[in-house]
């Protein structure tokens, strides 16, 4: 028996060898051994030998197709789905809405919102009485003298002041040009204790001084108080500075109104002491 195994696997290394001799080493892949304990068989297809290689990794088909599929599509899919799409909902419409949105109503709106508050503001601090005023042309001007040789500034066909000097008329006319005075106002007319000239509602202010010069004082609208003097009289002073002395406490009242409310910080003269003129400015 050991005889004839020993035989046999002589006789398998013979065949091995022609195999090898006749097809080449890498033909051996495609080799099909079978063994019993009769002998064996050795069975050679070159057809599944190339088969075997394309499948290996050389072939067309086992590399570019399931690069195709995993590669390509797989990315593109992922790329719309995951990066075209969440950047169209996450990016640019959460951008319509957080950003686009909000400016409008906490922008726009709330622009609006604050544009009306400054109104409410200005109709809050609207003087509590009605102003007494006149109005003024500033470009048409003339002083005309009276009788009893007396000077008066008019606007148009309206007399708005009455100076005993004609210097002083003129300096007067030259003042209300040089600030552009549009409307002269008073408290508590006939012989108010102050009278204030407006520039189209607001208070006067100019860049340098007429040529003549000016005569002023400053004030503090924030710092004014009221004082009772001698002979039943009412003084309004800016801290120890008295600006105005008035026969009635409700005239002086309205007065330091006036000023806060236009926030003056000067008064003006024209022909000191027991001025013709007077004028506030900012």
């Amino acid at each position: 028996m050991s005889a004839n195994r020993s035989g046999d696997r002589t006789s398998r290394r013979a065949l091995l060898r022609a195999v090898v001799a006749a097809s080449g080493t890498a033909a051996l892949a495609g080799c099909t051994f079978q063994y019993d304990d009769d002998g064996f068989e050795v069975s050679l297809d070159s057809d599944d030998s190339d088969d075997a290689s394309d499948d290996s990794g050389t072939g067309d088909d086992s590399s570019s197709e399931p690069s195709d599929d995993t590669a390509t599509d797989d990315t593109a899919g992922s790329t719309d789905d995951d990066g075209s799409d969440s950047t169209d909902d996450d990016g640019t419409d959460s951008t319509d809405d957080d950003a686009t949105d909000p400016a409008d109503d906490d922008g726009t709106d709330a622009a609006d919102d604050d544009d009306d508050d400054p109104g409410e503001t200005d109709d809050e601090a609207t003087l509590s009485f009605s102003e007494d005023c006149i109005g003024v042309d500033p470009s048409n001007l003339a002083i005309d003298e009276l009788s009893g040789n007396r000077w008066r500034i008019s606007s148009g066909n309206v007399g708005l002041l009455v100076f005993d000097e004609k210097e002083h008329a003129e300096a007067g006319k030259e003042i209300i040009e040089h600030y552009g005075f549009t409307s002269i106002c008073f408290v508590r007319r006939p012989d108010p204790s102050m009278t204030y000239w407006l520039v189209d509602g607001d208070a006067p202010t100019a860049s340098g001084t007429p040529a003549g010069g000016e005569d002023c004082i400053g004030v503090d609208p924030s710092d004014l108080a009221i004082d009772e003097i001698s002979g039943d009289r009412w003084r309004i002073r800016s801290g120890n500075t008295g600006l105005i002395v008035f026969d009635e406490k409700e005239n002086a009242e309205r007065a330091k109104e006036v000023i806060e409310h236009y926030g003056f910080t000067s008064i003006c003269f024209v022909g000191r002491p027991n001025p013709p003129m007077t004028y506030w400015t900012d």
